[in-house]
């Protein structure tokens, strides 16, 4: 298992989530490569009764993400693991499972939310729809280990 993707969201749970990698990743002498995908926003929206929106990309949002990555990484390093990052743009599921192909990944790690069921029933799950579509075996890190 040399290759491990694990994909962070920047919510209070990916510390934790990347410890688990760790270890994980320790016990196979495993490359780590941290994914944190954005949603792309609507380069526009609008229609006659509404003024349209023209968003643009926050520079400096981007910039606070990149840091928290390469602050992950780099502890990956302290602790004796290669690691390396990437800030990824598409719709989650389907960028997670297209950078474990691409990436060559042999394992996807997630963390997994305590949301309840009208959430995972209207807005659905970002890792159910991973274990559906991805190219090899996913370890959901639950929020009790987290």
């Amino acid at each position: 298992m040399d290759k491990i993707i694990v994909a962070v969201d920047l919510s209070d749970i990916a510390s934790a989530v990347i410890e688990n990698t760790a270890k994980f990743a320790g016990a196979f002498n495993s490359r780590i490569h941290i994914l944190h995908v954005e949603v792309p926003v609507p380069t526009y929206i609008g229609n006659e009764m509404v003024q349209p929106v023209i968003p643009t990309d926050n520079e400096e949002e981007q910039e606070r993400i990149r840091k928290e990555l390469s602050a992950m990484a780099d502890h990956l390093h302290q602790l004796g693991h290669e690691a390396d990052f990437e800030l990824a743009k598409g719709p989650v599921v389907e960028t997670i499972v297209e950078k474990a192909a691409i990436y060559g990944a042999k394992l996807i790690v997630l963390g997994a939310h305590n949301h309840g069921f009208l959430y995972r029933a209207f807005i659905g799950s970002v890792c159910s729809g991973v274990i559906k579509h991805a190219p090899c075996p996913v370890m959901i890190i639950p929020p009790k280990h987290t």
